[in-house]
């Protein structure tokens, strides 16, 4: 991995080195992440035709193989 700053910024709008955050801070952060992308609405869309349905049959698979994780 490169050795460019990575920062996160917090709610108050401040930047923090990512490099610089306690493990507390770091486990709070990974916690919001996980429970914000469990919330992230997914938009739904219909295909129509052969290929279209075997593409949603594959999405529809891969969505639920990432659920598992």
């Amino acid at each position: 991995m490169s050795n460019s700053k990575v920062y996160w910024t917090m709610k108050n709008g401040q930047q923090i080195d990512v490099d610089l955050m306690d493990e507390n801070h770091l486990r709070n952060t990974l916690k919001m992440i996980i429970c914000n992308s469990k919330k992230a609405v997914k938009p739904k869309f219909t295909l129509n035709g052969d290929m279209a349905n075997v593409f949603n049959d594959d999405i529809e698979n891969y969505e639920t193989e990432i659920d598992i994780y």
